[in-house]
């Protein structure tokens, strides 16, 4: 997803590792994450500290909008809540910041006049770890656990020990559309020992009518005082509580050193904030909290450890690594009970399920996020899906890209079926799979409305009856209907897997409706009219027609969402030996893929771009022709040309890991094509070694040997494996070995056979 873009240009110096490192820090990857990679260049990424899937995600901001950009010169705050590499702001609440400043103005006003300045020398950056001085000598160090975290403040000599609380420093609340919202605003309360309270509620996500409501707790190891609060514009000066749209609170400690943090979240209740501070960290030792989120990650991102390639070819993978384990993110609290789509508190007590997640990209990780999560943490990923059955028992429908507890309704098609799907086929199965069908197949074949008024399938009712959804009604008409036919044919998958065949042969069948927009004159997917005409002015070349979208035109070609015919005709890997021949046989399509790889990002053209999801698959293409040499050449190029070791490094929005997991796939040897399907079409991997240790007591090593990037020989646990897909079936309990032997010239003629070409799926 990337409905916006940062313009800035990207500053890529910074200091990755200390001025002295230790061989074993060297080796480790959790000290190869470099959490700067993404946080320019449009990434929207965050460099503070998180732990897999943590609630609290607390950050620097560089502005309001609760991103941080690498090359700006200030700090506008500490935000205790993010988003991973998302297209729209979100979240970033209860912003902490020191200060030797007096309050004299309102932050209500615009925290701006309080910013601090900062030198990229300072930081450190870790997973579960952020440290940085400010311009005026404090020194912040952040830490967490997962739904509470803590900040160490040191303050130099002579400087004022005081701290901003700042209630409204939510994303989105200074949104025009948001602003006046009686559903936004937010309060704090000052304790009588050292302690405050609060809640905020905003949301807003891409200017949707998405809510949440988030409460905080905060304890200080030693009391303030003096304090301040504000109120919108007005400071007041012997409040000990606020309430407005944009509050917070002064805190002076006087000519103390040392002043540290904690802080505990919940979306239940004031209650369930203050009990899960008190449950993960029940004291102020700063570095035991730290040690153990060190720990937790450690042993995290152990699971996939690889050697061989070069420093930062080990950084960018590590850090892809930490990025897909950033989301979803966590949402009940430690005693089980959470709040669910139909407003009211539930509780997982007694339940074999551990904890309900929230916050689903799910148009972004369908494509290959889920399917990392599931194949090393099966129990965690049957966790996050029984998540979205129950959203779906709570609201009627599964949520399209979920935030906290509401739905956003962001980008086209019906992804949180996909998700189900490949989580399944990758190992999640521990979760309720009938009622996961039941919501699959309701929002598959009855047009209705959920939350907001909207649905889960827009343009349902037309595209039962024609087959596909009609342009002159739809602006993203071809692009949906192509989403449709991959949820349909995931669901077809799930169903099969689930022991359904009526619904699998029903669901199967519905996926072919791509082939009513592949029109024979121009071999494209061409939108088309309800009376069954297709789109005028239809021109490939140029990506014309152009579609309006938000009061304009926009770069995407009238019926595509964030792309053109080329972006999207070759998505739908389920059918592609049907889509080679609908298009003129693979003769006309390898030439057409040879023009599309001449670039690796681009907008409003006839080529790839890495940028969106729709095209991360197609490198994979030419291995479903026959000619997966030309894969090797194309992936090799995407990890050398477009991923980088420096904060401008993700090329495009990170998408709560879903463009990390590009590189991370193709460096490990292979890639989930087909989604639903337990399997991965072969590449060629990057490093000597890579260990995976994945679900089901199973570990799988994946090695090569000789010189150059093509594929001339792989075996399976020393036998002989001349296809280029690759069955989980095929692994087994205990240890698993994947070899392969490179060569500096292509074999042309392995993975040429069809016998040797991944299977067909019709």
């Amino acid at each position: 997803m990337q409905p916006f873009k940062s313009l800035r240009p990207a500053l890529i110096a910074f200091s990755l590792l200390p001025a002295v490192a230790s061989h074993a820090q060297l080796s480790s990857p959790y000290y190869a994450v470099n959490p700067i990679i993404g946080t320019d260049g449009g990434g929207n990424t965050f460099p503070g500290a998180t732990l897999p899937f943590g609630m609290m995600q607390w950050s620097p901001d560089t502005g309001t909008d609760a991103w941080y950009y690498h090359h700006d010169k200030q700090i506008t705050g500490f935000s205790l809540t993010h988003v991973s590499g998302a297209g729209c702001p979100l979240y970033g609440d209860f912003a902490v910041l020191p200060t030797a400043s007096e309050l004299s103005t309102s932050p209500g006003s615009g925290i701006e006049p309080y910013a601090a300045a900062f030198d990229h020398a300072t930081k450190e950056a870790h997973p579960g770890y952020y440290a940085v001085t400010l311009a005026n000598g404090v020194r912040v160090e952040i830490t967490v656990a997962e739904r509470s975290g803590m900040a160490r403040f040191l303050f130099p000599a002579g400087t004022p020990a005081r701290l901003l609380v700042n209630a409204g420093s939510s994303a989105n609340t200074r949104n025009p559309k948001q602003a006046g919202s009686a559903e936004y605003g937010n309060h704090i309360e000052l304790g009588p020992d050292a302690s405050f309270s609060g809640s905020v509620s905003a949301g807003g996500f891409c200017s949707s009518d998405s809510h949440y409501k988030l409460y905080v707790t905060g304890r200080f190891n030693k009391p303030f005082k003096t304090s301040k609060l504000w109120q919108d514009d007005a400071i007041l000066a012997d409040a000990k509580s606020a309430q407005g749209k944009h509050t917070g609170a002064s805190l002076d400690f006087g000519s103390e050193h040392e002043v540290i943090l904690k802080v505990g979240i919940s979306f239940v209740s004031q209650e369930g904030a203050a009990a899960n501070l008190q449950k993960e960290i029940p004291t102020f030792d700063f570095d035991r909290v730290r040690a153990e989120a060190r720990r937790i990650w450690s042993e995290e991102l152990n699971r996939v450890a690889v050697t061989g390639g070069t420093p930062d070819q080990r950084t960018i993978f590590s850090t892809g690594v930490y990025h897909s384990l950033l989301s979803p993110t966590l949402f009940s609290d430690e005693d089980g009970k959470y709040v669910g789509f139909d407003n009211q508190i539930h509780s997982l007590a007694g339940s074999k399920q551990k904890a309900q997640y929230a916050n689903f990209s799910d148009w972004d990780i369908y494509r290959n996020t889920v399917q990392f999560q599931a194949l090393i943490d099966s129990a965690r990923e049957s966790d996050i899906v029984q998540s979205l059955v129950n959203d779906a028992e709570q609201s009627g429908w599964y949520p399209r890209w979920p935030a906290a507890n509401d739905v956003t309704y962001v980008m086209g098609g019906d992804s949180p079926v996909a998700v189900i799907a490949s989580s399944f086929a990758f190992g999640a199965h521990d979760f309720d799979v009938s009622t996961a069908l039941e919501f699959m197949i309701k929002a598959a074949t009855q047009p209705g409305v959920g939350l907001h008024k909207n649905s889960e399938r827009p343009m349902l009712a037309e595209y039962l009856k024609l087959g596909y959804s009609p342009n002159d009604k739809d602006e993203i008409s071809a692009s949906r209907t192509l989403e449709f036919a991959n949820d349909d044919f995931a669901i077809a998958q799930f169903a099969r897997n689930i022991g359904l065949p009526s619904e699998y042969r029903q669901f199967l069948a519905k996926s072919s409706n791509w082939k009513n927009l592949l029109d024979p004159t121009t071999q494209w997917i061409r939108p088309r009219n309800a009376d069954g005409s297709w789109q005028p002015d239809f021109d490939a070349e140029r990506s014309l027609p152009k579609r309006h979208w938000n009061g304009g035109l926009s770069n995407d070609q009238k019926g595509f969402e964030e792309g053109n015919t080329w972006q999207y005709s070759f998505m739908i890997p389920f059918d592609y030996p049907a889509l080679f021949a609908a298009m003129g046989g693979e003769d006309k399509v390898i030439p057409r893929l040879d023009r599309f790889f001449l670039k690796l990002r681009c907008w409003g053209e006839p080529c790839y771009n890495i940028e969106n999801e729709p095209d991360f698959v197609v490198p994979y293409a030419y291995v479903f022709a026959g000619q997966p040499w030309k894969t090797q050449e194309v992936v090799t190029r995407i990890g050398k040309e477009v991923f980088k070791n420096a904060p401008d490094g993700i090329p495009g929005n990170d998408d709560l890991g879903a463009t990390s997991g590009v590189f991370v796939w193709n460096a490990l040897g292979f890639y989930p094509a087909i989604p639903g399907v337990g399997g991965v079409v072969l590449g060629t991997p990057m490093f000597d070694k890579a260990t995976l240790q994945i679900s089901g007591g199973r570990t799988l090593t994946v090695s090569r040997t000789g010189d150059g990037i093509y594929v001339q020989k792989v075996t399976l646990d020393g036998v002989e494996f001349p296809g280029s897909w690759l069955e989980l079936a095929k692994l087994h309990p205990g240890s698993n070995r994947l070899d392969f032997t490179l060569g500096s010239k292509p074999n042309k003629q392995r993975g040429a056979a069809l016998a040797d070409r991944p299977p067909s799926f019709r």
